[in-house]
């Protein structure tokens, strides 16, 4: 059995031994007022001190990747033979084992990744199907809380996908489980979910509610609270006059710390699409050089992704030369990827470089870029 949070920990070992708070506070050696508070989430403590009240119940902390960020391939494939062959007491159901949700959450984060959005459109959708017929059923907290996550990872792919009203749906029923299973930081993901899909819509005011909302979940961790600072300044960018609290928000997503390398990188690249909005076009272009050499390592998406915006940054900062660059950059790396953002992206540059089209450089870009690119499905 694993569980995210330590509210989650203590709720799961009252399940599971038949024990009221009082009972586990003596087991504990700590009141029953504070178990109450720390598993309604206004209440925590230092790692440390976790550690030692779970090692008391014959429970340990152990550390792994979030599904927010790649799993190593040998991890995931051992994680997921796991579930498909030790199935839980659900089995009749799958989906109601949180070790199987987990694992299938953890597939499309992976797929999404090294692939873009578009293959697997199909599978989540059915994954939305599935656990849409769940939420009539009592769930347990930790049924709620994998659910969350795969509808979470199932509405990213979706929107890379450009399947927006479908993300979208994915979303909310994602906010819904977090609020049912009290998961702050759930309930904020998916807020930030709501608000990319929001501002891809072209409904700025829309993005900047969600990002809002999220911002006011308490105890969020450094790596959720600085992405809805961007989400904001990047939604705040898109409307005429916010350009001042635009920029406060980017500059205060930039002031997180202790985030993963994977995080950093994919956190300066997308405070970098705001910055460029605004106009600070070198700033923007240093960020996202850093991101798209960074995540080379980790995704083929996330780097094709900031590819892409260097050109547009290039375009708006007036450059030919620069854009050429990016664009042949661009060019090599489509074919690695399924991603209708990345194809529309695409498709906006060669529209916006026409006018240069008469530079050498411009043109053999074009040229290639134009060649990579799959066939537009809306000209069909």
């Amino acid at each position: 059995m694993e569980v995210r949070t330590l509210p989650e920990a203590l709720r799961t070992i009252m399940e599971q031994r038949g024990w009221t708070q009082s009972e586990l506070a003596h087991q504990l050696g700590v009141s029953q007022a504070w178990i109450s508070k720390v598993c309604r989430g206004v209440a925590d403590t230092g790692l440390a001190r976790a550690q030692e009240l779970l090692a008391r119940v014959g429970w340990e902390v152990r550390f792994s990747p979030s599904v927010e960020e790649p799993v190593e391939r040998r991890e995931f494939l051992v994680a997921a033979a796991s579930v498909v062959f030790a199935p839980s007491a659900a089995s009749s159901n799958p989906y109601l084992d949180p070790d199987y949700v987990r694992a299938l959450a953890d597939s499309l984060a992976r797929g999404r990744y090294e692939l873009g959005g578009l293959p697997l459109a199909a599978r989540a959708l059915t994954h939305i199907r599935q656990v849409s017929t769940l939420q009539a059923v009592s769930l347990s907290d930790q049924v709620q809380t994998a659910a969350s996550d795969l509808m979470y990872q199932a509405s990213i792919a979706l929107y890379d996908a450009g399947m927006l009203g479908q993300s979208e749906h994915a979303s909310l029923i994602a906010l819904d489980l977090a609020h049912h299973g009290q998961h702050f930081a759930a309930q904020a993901r998916a807020y930030d979910a709501l608000s990319r899909v929001s501002l891809y819509r072209g409904d700025a005011p829309r993005a900047v509610q969600h990002a809002q909302r999220g911002l006011r979940i308490p105890d969020l961790p450094a790596s959720r609270e600085s992405s809805l600072h961007m989400r904001l300044g990047r939604s705040l960018a898109a409307i005429k006059g916010h350009d001042g609290e635009a920029r406060s928000a980017l500059e205060r997503a930039l002031e997180a710390r202790g985030l993963s390398p994977f995080a950093e990188a994919a956190l300066g690249g997308d405070v970098a699409i705001g910055l460029s909005h605004l106009g600070q076009y070198d700033q923007a272009d240093r960020l996202l050089r850093d991101a798209a050499h960074a995540m080379g390592q980790w995704s083929l998406l996330f780097q094709a992704q900031y590819l892409g915006r260097q050109a547009q940054t290039a375009i708006r900062a007036g450059r030919p030369t620069l854009t050429a660059e990016h664009m042949q950059a661009l060019a090599r790396a489509l074919p690695f990827i399924g991603s209708a953002r990345v194809n529309s992206r695409a498709r906006e540059i060669l529209q916006r470089t026409k006018a240069w089209e008469r530079i050498p450089e411009i043109r053999s870009a074009r040229e290639n870029l134009h060649g990579m690119l799959p066939p537009d499905p809306s000209s069909s």
